[in-house]
């Protein structure tokens, strides 16, 4: 099986991508202003910035959805989306913490909902890829985890991971072949066998692959999203040439 049959449920997707929205939110607001300067490791952002930049792409998103990704227009060639970021940044550095928090409130809110409408196999643009509405949310899932352990990390307050981040392991598969055509090494097919929080077993992969890559699901998730803690040792074991290189890839942070 190459993943289990309910991730095919997009309506679980977005019920797992909306509760790991809410606990970031929960979060944010328990937050004092003054702390929202809190630079992170993530470019060296604050936080301010990193919840500006979760909103921009909630409107970009939309656009996607809406308009056929129209939007993109804008953010053409090899620095748009440096160009995408300064203006989201910009927009919310113009903002009170609780305002920023209330412009992704309602972009994400109005995504979530065109999602739910959607066919799980509607495709559309993204940045330069076309991709299917379910891989869609399943990369808004990853990246919110991903930016939730930045805020977390900077206020130095343990983010404590759920079995939700199964989707943001399964996104780590699905982008296997991305992340190899960004590091110019020729993509495999990897096994992926791993162990998450409450004991959760979850396996993504042609199980006859020479390539495998096994253990705790936390650090799996952590090397795909590029955000592996400095002098952190990781706990995954792997087989065959393919799977030894992918985990030592320089992984995109999303």
């Amino acid at each position: 099986m190459i993943y289990s049959s309910k991730l095919n449920k997009v309506q679980e997707i977005l019920s797992n991508l909306v509760a790991e929205q809410q606990l970031l939110d929960q979060y944010l607001q328990s937050i004092p202003v003054r702390n929202w300067n809190t630079k992170t490791t993530y470019k060296n952002w604050n936080i301010t910035a990193h919840v500006s930049y979760l909103a921009g792409l909630e409107d970009l998103a939309h656009n996607a959805l809406k308009k056929k990704g129209s939007d993109f227009n804008k953010y053409r060639g090899p620095k748009g989306l440096e160009k995408f970021e300064k203006e989201a940044i910009k927009r919310g550095s113009d903002m009170r913490p609780q305002d920023v928090i209330e412009w992704w409130r309602m972009s994400r809110a109005s995504v979530i909902e065109i999602l739910a409408k959607s066919s799980p196999g509607k495709k559309i643009t993204w940045w330069k890829n076309e991709i299917d509405c379910r891989t869609f949310a399943v990369t808004k899932l990853a990246e919110t985890w991903a930016h939730s352990l930045d805020v977390y990390d900077a206020m130095k307050k343990d983010y404590e991971d759920t079995v939700r981040i199964e989707h943001v392991a399964l996104f780590g598969w699905l982008n296997a072949e991305q992340a190899s055509k960004v590091n110019k090494i020729k993509n495999q097919d990897l096994r992926i066998e791993l162990i998450g929080p409450e004991y959760k077993a979850w396996q993504f992969g042609n199980e006859q692959s020479e390539n495998s890559i096994k253990g705790n699901a936390s650090d799996w998730c952590r090397v795909v999203t590029g955000r592996v803690p400095k002098g952190h040792k990781l706990t995954l074991s792997t087989e065959g040439d393919f799977a030894k290189k992918f985990v030592k890839l320089n992984h995109v942070k999303i």
